[in-house]
């Protein structure tokens, strides 16, 4: 019983005292302890809060080394990807192809921005080789002896298409002239993008020192060394041990091969190291300094830790009750603060400042509550839209529905009361509704758009009487194929109204034929020929230049406006794959060719 009443009264208690109940004993115990074992704790707290910081320098060397590495990646895929750098690596070798100015401006552009890149170079057999250098110190070997000393073709077997490396200056195997620099050179393979055959290499060079200014600290004690995968050493806070082995550094009790093994064999006892890899590149950065240094700034600490002794005991009793005065009031005001909330003012916020975890609770209660607040407007917002939705449904099944049957009664009554050409026309109209609409498809076959073109034609033919006739192909094999609705019957709309109404004595013909493309058997082709009034030369030279811009621009009126809207949309759909080829002679009539990749369903 008294036990039960003992912890009662501890538990009634208010957090206040209860932190003075225990503050003042546990904070003279442990500056008893503090004192006696000060000289340990500082130590192991200064490796400690050293081994953080370098935990945080070779995070930052990482971040910092994976920017540049990734810069360098990106630019090296963006030059791989220039058309004018695929045109060149499926060139003839023997054709002697040059870069052009624009492309030339461009990477010039890429490598004065990043002042940290030094040079490019590409080398290839098909063409001579491409250089840029931002500083103007060097000029990369010719082509012949690249290959002979670095073994090109080697390289281009590999399953890996980059690799970084050092190069060191006088060595045998220098990429550059009269280059005195230390440089970390990325090596990208390029391929033909059709074929996916090595065709030649990108070599992308960085100045070491850039890459050591990105990570050198104010701390001249502290040792930052870049080692690569293969433990070759890319770059040090010295500049010493660039381009050497792993296994010639000092730091380990036996020698390695291999920067994996860089944890469990390092002095332990001499350093305080941290050691972080790349996932980007799998560069391995490895933070030293030496302990020695570090432990002997613990004289001071002894002298301190006396005098902390002596103040803290005056001290506790002020300080615990202003620590329980500063915990308990914020949390207080949260308590109001939920009283409230429960009562079903959803309104509620509490103006509680700073990052720690009673911070952190008055951030978490306050979008607690603006959460439920949004998720009870966002139910009823959800709600709303949902019967909109089911609305939008019935009438989406409704209209096309009614509309149909609407046209197929009219044609039944004419066709009852003998208007059999009446009837063919509005049945014509319905099918052209019909598939129009195709209960929303974008796509739809081929088969169906050539009725929706046949119904069309037909329409045109009852308004045109002996003045039109026409002629239509599909290939059986495509009629299955899938192409964007509404694709063929605007060219044919295009070629009566701007072809064959300005005609006066002739007869109108206009010819649809869809079949497989003989000279691209990936391809099909649907050609709308007529034999109407034709384009001017010079309209249709605008037309063309139009057409072929890489996505065209529908500025242009009348037949143009219909030509460059199937372009873009036929572009959009399969990409730079598709074509049309527009051809005209003015008074003869006008062909208009889409080629459509045959992959593409």
């Amino acid at each position: 019983m008294r036990s039960y009443l003992s912890s009662k009264w501890y538990l009634d208690l208010p957090i206040q005292r209860k932190l003075l109940l225990w503050f003042a004993p546990l904070l003279l115990i442990t500056i008893t302890i503090t004192g006696v074992y000060s000289y340990q704790v500082a130590s192991n707290e200064i490796v400690s809060k050293m081994s953080v910081e370098q935990v945080s320098s070779a995070r930052q060397a990482i971040d910092h080394l994976d920017y540049i590495a990734q810069d360098a990646l990106d630019i090296s895929d963006y030059l791989y990807l220039t058309p004018e750098i695929q045109v060149m690596l499926k060139s003839d070798s023997a054709s002697g192809s040059y870069i052009n100015n624009d492309s030339i401006l461009m990477i010039n552009r890429l490598m004065v921005t990043r002042p940290y890149f030094q040079f490019l170079t590409i080398y290839s057999p098909r063409f001579e080789p491409i250089q840029f250098n931002n500083k103007g110190l060097s000029s990369a070997i010719p082509f012949e002896e690249y290959r002979e000393k670095f073994d090109y073709e080697g390289f281009l077997t590999r399953k890996k298409i980059d690799e970084w490396s050092i190069e060191v200056p006088n060595h045998s195997k220098s990429i550059f002239y009269g280059d005195t620099k230390n440089k970390l050179l990325l090596t990208k393979i390029l391929k033909n993008d059709l074929t996916l055959k090595p065709e030649g290499v990108l070599i992308l060079g960085i100045d070491e020192k850039d890459i050591r200014r990105s990570y050198s600290t104010p701390n001249d004690k502290t040792t930052i060394i870049v080692i690569n995968s293969d433990g070759s050493i890319l770059s040090d806070t010295n500049g010493f041990w660039i381009g050497k082995s792993i296994r010639e550094l000092p730091y380990f009790n036996k020698p390695i091969d291999l920067p994996d093994l860089i944890d469990p064999t390092v002095e332990k006892s001499d350093w305080v190291f941290s050691h972080s890899q790349s996932s980007l590149t799998g560069w391995h950065v490895l933070v030293l300094q030496p302990r020695g240094d570090l432990l002997s700034q613990l004289n001071r600490i002894k002298w301190i830790t006396a005098l902390i002794l002596c103040v803290t005991f005056l001290l506790s009793l002020i300080v615990s009750w202003s620590v329980a005065t500063v915990i308990t009031k914020p949390m207080k005001i949260i308590l109001s603060s939920m009283k409230k909330f429960q009562k079903g003012d959803f309104s509620q916020q509490v103006g509680i400042q700073g990052k720690d975890e009673i911070g952190q609770l008055g951030t978490g209660y306050n979008i607690m509550v603006r959460r439920i607040t949004q998720l009870i407007d966002d139910v009823y917002a959800f709600e709303i839209k949902q019967r909109q939705a089911e609305l939008k449904v019935l009438q989406s099944q409704i209209n096309p529905h009614f509309l149909y049957n609407t046209l197929n009664t009219i044609a039944w009554t004419a066709q009852k009361n003998g208007e059999h050409t009446v009837a063919e026309m509005i049945y014509s109209l319905s099918g052209i509704f019909q598939i129009s609409l195709s209960q929303g498809r974008e796509h739809i076959e081929l088969k169906e758009e050539m009725k929706l073109a046949e119904h069309y034609l037909f329409l045109q033919k009852m308004r045109y009487r002996e003045k039109l006739s026409y002629e239509m192909e599909l290939h059986p094999d495509l009629a299955t194929f899938k192409i964007p609705k509404l694709l063929i019957q605007p060219l044919i709309e295009n070629a009566i109204v701007h072809g064959l109404e300005p005609l006066t004595d002739d007869i109108g013909f206009i010819q649809v034929t869809v079949v497989p493309c003989g000279d691209h058997p990936n391809m099909i082709q649907i050609e709308v020929t007529d034999n109407g009034v034709g384009i001017p030369e010079s309209k249709l030279k605008e037309i063309q230049e139009q057409a072929f811009a890489e996505l065209p621009h529908q500025t242009a009126q009348n037949e143009s406006f219909a030509l460059l809207n199937i372009m873009n949309r036929i572009r959009l759909f399969y990409g730079a794959e598709a074509v049309m080829d527009i051809n005209s002679v003015e008074n003869f009539g006008t062909r208009v060719r889409l080629l459509l990749p045959h992959s593409k369903r």
